[in-house]
């Protein structure tokens, strides 16, 4: 990490081209400067984080070196090291610039470009792979997110996560039942401040899930789907509508009735997360399917589907969603994030927005927006997604079985660029070091998942 003191800004800004040095120098870019800043605090709080700050610096910068920045010329990484260098921010602080100190912000940012990307100062050398591990928790920029749930959300395990290095706690509203949640955040909250850390809480709604229902025969039974069978795939006639051979049912949710809806002839149903895939032949009505079996396997009850090749026209949020939200958004003190499961479009966001808006949250207490990208469908929409967003997840889990393994590093390269091109808080999820459930140490492909992450320019990983 980059030390406010390593920087030279004086010297360093004489570097500049005369005419731009002139005009960073010169009094009048103060008042540039606090008029570009007081146009983005739209709070009126005189300080500035996130998003706000990221775009009030773009503007406030010379012209060729913002277009520099937003070519990707100089990589995402300057967005972490100006802000978190300029403040004396690690993981345990939280990096803002008030108004006061916004001018001396930008031009230190400059000169940081000037002292990093000189050919004395290369990113990456030989010696870089060398150097003795650092062992200063403190000075990591790159937060870490762990995910909360039955098996790790005991007082006990909190307190050791937190000792751990964990940054971003995951509240993950599928295990949102019986009182949990009320016994778990409060617990967060006293132990990172008992121990002096800065832990955040993000709030990870569900979203639509699209199940096969239950198999006939109990709750071990399953059916083998064979190459080429050609059978029924339809919603529930009622509770004795089960899966046997030669008929696959769904329960009859709003959002799977929408699915067979959105259905047509030519498109792959993925279960299980593609281990198995049926074809659909035939649609007999709004309810019903006729599917050949195009990859086979033994279907149990309750597993997923996957519909890649569709946007399925239902609400972004459920009922439960809606639900969680309302819970999520009036906690005291309030949580950071708060996560749009399958997202595929601005309106999707739109919807939380309103929740906000009725229940009147107060704008500086909103958590920052972050929807998480599942479906190739938020691909084609994701200049509007992202223009509602302050933070964004690449969740990789579903978009890879939707978007097929081959595509998914592209896909993940584009997302974490887009989104700091915006100035979005950008976390890279799903398979990080999972073989250390079981293993001490993590695969060496697992390491550079994560290395090559934070290259890009993740500010976060996320531990599922």
């Amino acid at each position: 990490m980059y030390r406010r003191e390593d920087v030279n800004v004086g010297k360093l800004l004489q570097r500049l081209p005369k005419p731009v040095r002139e005009k960073v120098l010169s009094p009048s870019f103060l008042d540039e400067c606090w008029a570009i800043f007081a146009k983005y605090d739209t709070l009126k709080a005189e300080k500035l984080e996130g998003v706000r700050l990221w775009k009030a610096l773009l503007e406030a910068l010379p012209e060729a070196t913002r277009q520099a920045i937003l070519s990707n010329q100089y990589g995402w990484s300057l967005q972490q090291d100006s802000v978190c260098a300029f403040t004396n921010c690690g993981r345990d602080g939280y990096p803002g610039v008030s108004y006061v100190k916004f001018p001396e912000y930008v031009k230190f940012t400059l000169a940081l470009l000037l002292h990093k990307y000189s050919v004395t100062a290369r990113v990456l050398n030989c010696k870089m792979a060398l150097k003795p591990q650092e062992l200063d928790d403190s000075k990591r920029k790159t937060k870490v997110v762990a995910s909360l749930g039955p098996a790790s959300w005991s007082e006990e395990m909190i307190v050791k996560m937190i000792a751990a290095g964990t940054d971003i706690f995951r509240l993950n509203c599928s295990h949102r039942r019986g009182g949990d949640f009320e016994r778990v955040y409060p617990l967060i909250r006293k132990h990172s401040r008992i121990m002096g850390r800065r832990c955040e809480v993000l709030g990870d709604l569900q979203g639509p899930k699209f199940r096969v229902g239950e198999v006939e025969g109990g709750t071990n039974a399953h059916i083998d789907l064979k190459l080429g069978d050609t059978l029924e795939f339809g919603i529930c006639k009622d509770e004795q509508d089960l899966i046997k051979p030669g008929r696959i049912t769904m329960k009859p949710t709003i959002e799977q009735l929408a699915l067979i809806k959105a259905a047509k002839p030519g498109i792959n149903l993925l279960i299980e997360d593609g281990l198995m895939t049926v074809t659909v032949l035939e649609k007999k009505s709004e309810t019903e399917l006729v599917v050949q079996v195009k990859q086979g396997g033994k279907l149990k009850a309750r597993k997923g589907v996957n519909v890649p090749e569709v946007e399925i026209d239902c609400a972004a949020l459920t009922t439960k969603d809606i639900e969680d939200a309302e819970y999520l958004l009036q906690l005291d003190p309030p949580i950071e994030y708060i996560c749009v499961s399958f997202a595929q479009k601005a309106q999707d966001l739109q919807e939380l927005i309103d929740i906000m808006d009725r229940l009147e949250v107060p704008l500086d207490k909103r958590p920052k927006i972050c929807p998480k990208i599942e479906k190739p469908q938020a691909l084609t929409n994701i200049d509007g997604i992202i223009e509602k967003s302050e933070a964004l997840m690449v969740a990789r889990g579903d978009l890879g079985v939707e978007l097929e393994l081959e595509r998914l590093p592209f896909a993940q390269k584009l997302l974490i660029a887009k989104a700091k091109k915006a100035g979005l808080f950008v976390i890279n999820a799903t398979q990080v070091v999972e073989s250390m459930i079981k293993c001490p140490v993590p695969t060496r492909a697992e390491v550079g998942d994560v290395q090559n992450a934070i290259f890009e320019g993740a500010d976060a990983v996320m531990l599922s």
